[in-house]
């Protein structure tokens, strides 16, 4: 497992072929397959780019009309494309164009009827798994306190306990944090926690500061 003496290294299978380039050609090679998708985009579909090619000129007449949100990599665990860092990040392989969030309903939460989904099933139009629900850049409810109600256990593919880690992270309990695993974790790995939390946490945000910290501390 991973610890603060064992480093553990990841490839993706696009680098792979970039390093079979390199030494056959002696080229260093930065064509990707970068996915166009999202429900602002007109047409989804895979299309070859360079290594940090700019997310405007990929989208430039692909979306639907409407305020849109284009993030660099996955809806989960990307970041905002917007100048100046309107560019695929390092290992972005995708653009998702969302549309941006609509004004926040005066206790939508009280409406079974709203068209919106939901982890807990608050509406009744979630509790039908074949219908697509229209997903946008809104969070759906303001910051608040962390209760335990058992959807971060029900997305955790890892075996470890998350609502005990989530808490360790939110308050920088490092040594806890690091008991439970923190150190085999990324961003990516806690994404799902941040997209399912109620209480609106960013667990990659806090993950990333524990992490830090671990090794300042040393």
């Amino acid at each position: 497992p991973v610890s603060e003496q064992r480093t553990v290294w990841h490839l993706q299978a696009h680098d792979v072929v970039a390093i079979g380039k390199l030494f056959t050609t002696g080229k260093i090679y930065v064509q990707r397959l970068i996915t166009l998708a999202g429900s602002m985009v007109r047409q989804p579909r895979i299309v070859w780019a360079r290594m940090g090619a700019s997310t405007n000129e990929l989208i430039a007449e692909q979306l639907h009309d409407g305020d849109a949100r284009v993030i660099s990599g996955s809806i989960l665990n990307g970041h905002r494309a917007v100048d100046p860092v309107s560019y695929l990040s390092r290992y972005s392989l995708q653009v998702s164009v969302l549309p941006e969030g609509q004004p926040r309903q005066f206790l939508h939460w009280l409406n079974p009827f709203l068209k919106q989904f939901s982890v807990l099933n608050v509406f009744l139009k979630s509790c039908k798994s074949d219908e697509k629900l229209a997903m946008s850049s809104s969070q759906n409810g303001s910051p608040r306190a962390m209760v335990p109600l058992g959807n971060y256990e029900s997305i955790m593919p890892l075996d470890i306990l998350p609502t005990q880690l989530l808490r360790a992270l939110l308050i920088r309990d490092t040594e806890v944090a690091k008991a439970l695993g923190c150190l085999e974790l990324d961003e990516e790995d806690l994404a799902l926690c941040t997209f399912v939390c109620h209480s609106k946490y960013e667990y990659g945000e806090a993950l990333r500061a524990c992490l830090e910290m671990i090794e300042k501390e040393g």
